[in-house]
């Protein structure tokens, strides 16, 4: 008998001592849910954006997309575009939330609402944070 206390008392000692840490470790779920494939195939890919002209609802080009940005948390997406001509030299870059262009335009463009090329001057320039 004195070998099952020696034994409970070792057991109760090494719970005690792994309790606090297995707060720590503890597992958690992650939250995936099922996706309907065909959907996500008719969907945009960003590559397949890149470099497309983006326009105002008078087909007037306004520059063209030069990149994606995701915010940290995953909230929120922007379309960096380059105006005044094609991206690179000479051109300006802007930072614009995504779900501002509209994607399915009959014109063939990706088109951005109410813009012109005299707003669009008036937003800050964006840097990417190196």
């Amino acid at each position: 008998m004195n070998r099952s206390r020696v034994s409970l008392l070792a057991a109760v000692l090494v719970t005690a001592t792994l309790l606090p840490s297995a707060d720590r470790a503890t597992a958690q779920e992650v939250g995936l849910a099922p996706l309907d494939v065909k959907e996500v195939a008719r969907g945009y890919r960003a590559e397949a954006l890149k470099l497309k002209p983006v326009a105002n609802e008078k087909s007037q080009v306004l520059g063209k997309v030069s990149d994606f940005i995701f915010s940290k948390d995953g909230s929120n997406i922007f379309v960096v575009l380059a105006v005044d001509d094609i991206p690179g030299p000479g051109s300006h870059l802007i930072a614009i939330p995504f779900r501002s262009i509209k994607l399915d335009d009959p014109s063939g463009y990706l088109v951005l609402p109410g813009a012109s090329a005299a707003a669009l001057d008036k937003l800050p320039v964006f840097a990417y944070n190196r």
